[in-house]
């Protein structure tokens, strides 16, 4: 938009203002830089012209064209912080509606009409670009009543006729201000009470998915399990919800003891998160992203909810996964998330990213909960027959899991490691029988149990382990190190006179010797603490020969 278009915006004209709105929302839609505005002040001309068209009552005909207009500007980080003031703040809120609500619990309520829906949401996305993209704005929006009016909104969508329009971007918008501004996250979660109204919101959507579920179900349409099936825009909300949720959250630590306030929530949070991880959507990456956000809002929560997940089946009830009593759906839906990120994870770039939240998690649930881990060890670490390969070798839950037992990125390496351990009941010898001793060696080295001992045990004595014909007949030939069986092999010194024996084994005692004095290795024996201690020379391993791990 050149100086000339700009000033023609003020003439009053509404038919040219509208001609020249409309050429430049078609050139730039896709754009998200602006860097011509920076000459002769044309970035603040066009603001103010823009924001004076919308604060008069007799152009409102052209205020969602200027509040497009607007959101297409507010893109570019360049000069916004200097652009921006409270008042055009304060204009977007109101265009928003968000000021509606404010007095909803009282009777004197605002009687101010529903915005237009074109407006409403133009000036949504305008203030989540402004609150994404300036430090300013955000701590002029944290003056304002924005928290209030978002929280107010949460409990009115009802009476929306738009909610779906409107409901992701307020909450795209929550999710913004929560992430970068402390202030609103501490007051929309103590003063405003908003997981409580959050989790009332999940429920509603949750509820209308049902019935509309069983609506399509009743026309003829395809019918399903019980499990809700959420629509795009359902799941959208549904996401941007939980990503709040996750903020508000986040300060609190799970090995902390929670109020009976917090409490009171996470008993609310838990079997709404229980019906969502078992919710299909239209397809596997809006599932995948559901079940994503749902983990990471898990890290949250004290491992003392996570039984919650489990919820008993009553006389009547039915489930696609039992144990014990228990509806598994929801457990199992992480550990169908585990599988797809072990899927897509080709590198170690995003193993991190990926494979973290959700081994944390189920880390947490089997330690936290008996019937997860033994729901869990039946589903990684199943009963052993074939034994004819080592265990990272497979696509197997536990083959890719113990391929990541060297990885390089040593959080993921550790977290494997514990999940593992802890669905054997941290017993070194079980370990060690499902992974081999060289995948688990790193482990056991760091928890000191390289010698076989074991430390303090919170698990009850009665055995899970159920060894399978095939393992049994298997097991003599087993080589622990490699965790598999090993064809017969050749001695290398059959044929061989004294003399080149002697020859060979003093070539290796020499290679062996080069690489301790050049640093390459350094040999080591297991000390009483159970971890490997260096030795000063080769012949301290003959004096104190080293413990093996006890089976």
């Amino acid at each position: 938009m050149n100086e000339e278009e700009i000033k023609h915006l003020t003439s009053g004209d509404k038919s040219e203002v509208s001609n020249i709105l409309g050429k430049f929302m078609k050139n730039n839609e896709n754009v998200f830089t602006f860097p011509d505005l920076s000459n002769n002040n044309d970035r603040v001309s066009l603001w103010a012209a823009l924001f004076q068209i919308i604060q008069e009552k007799s152009s409102d005909s052209l205020h969602s064209l200027c509040l497009s207009s607007l959101r297409i500007l507010s893109r570019d980080k360049v000069e916004v912080d200097t652009l921006i003031c409270e008042k055009w703040i304060t204009t977007l809120i109101e265009k928003a509606g968000l000021y509606n609500f404010l007095n909803i619990d009282n009777e004197a309520m605002l009687q101010e009409p529903v915005p237009k829906k074109e407006e409403a949401v133009e000036a949504l996305k305008c203030l989540c670009n402004l609150a994404l993209n300036s430090e300013v704005a955000r701590a002029l929006c944290a003056h304002t009543a924005i928290a209030q009016g978002l929280v107010a909104r949460l409990r009115s969508y009802k009476d929306i006729p738009y909610k779906d329009d409107i409901m992701l971007f307020d909450m795209k918008l929550l999710f913004i201000l929560t992430a970068l501004r402390q202030d609103i996250t501490t007051k929309i979660k103590t003063e405003l009470h908003g997981m409580d109204y959050l989790i009332s919101c999940l429920n509603e959507i949750v509820l209308e998915a049902s019935l509309e579920q069983d609506e399509a179900g009743a026309c003829g349409g395809v019918i399903g399990d019980n499990h809700c099936y959420l629509q795009d825009n359902q799941q959208a909300i549904v996401c941007e919800i939980l990503k709040i949720q996750f903020n508000l959250t986040l300060q609190s630590s799970s090995d902390e003891q929670v109020d009976e306030e917090e409490e009171a929530v996470y008993l609310k949070l838990m079997p709404t998160l229980t019906t969502l991880l078992s919710a299909h959507t239209t397809s596997e990456q809006k599932l995948m992203e559901l079940r994503s956000n749902i983990t990471n809002l898990l890290l949250s929560v004290p491992s003392k909810f996570y039984p919650y997940l489990t919820p008993d089946l009553n006389e009547g009830e039915k489930s696609l996964y039992i144990y014990d009593g228990k509806n598994m759906d929801a457990l199992q839906s992480l550990v169908q998330f585990l599988l797809h990120r072990l899927t897509v994870t080709t590198s170690t770039k995003n193993q991190y990213e990926n494979l973290s939240p959700i081994l944390t998690v189920l880390n947490k649930s089997a330690r936290g909960c008996r019937a997860h881990r033994k729901y869990l060890r039946q589903e990684v670490l199943p009963p052993l027959r074939d034994v004819s390969r080592p265990p990272e070798k497979g696509s197997t839950l536990r083959n890719q899991l113990c391929r990541l037992l060297t990885t390089p990125v040593t959080s993921i390496r550790d977290l494997v490691a514990e999940f593992l351990f802890i669905l054997c009941k941290e017993k070194v010898g079980r370990m060690v029988k499902y992974t081999g001793f060289g995948n688990a060696a790193g482990h056991l080295a760091q928890k000191g149990l390289l010698a076989g001992s074991r430390g303090h045990v919170a698990y009850s004595s009665s055995s899970e382990d159920s060894d399978t014909e095939e393992y049994l007949e298997a097991q003599p030939h087993i080589d622990p190190v490699v965790g598999c069986t090993r064809p017969p092999r050749i001695n290398p010194f059959e044929g061989m006179t004294e003399e080149q024996k002697e020859f060979e084994a003093m070539k290796l005692v020499n290679l062996f010797d080069k690489m301790v004095s050049k640093g390459v290795v350094k040999p080591a024996r297991v000390g009483p603490d159970g971890r490997p201690q260096p030795v000063e020379h080769v012949l301290e391993m003959r004096e104190h020969p080293p413990n093996r791990p006890q089976s």
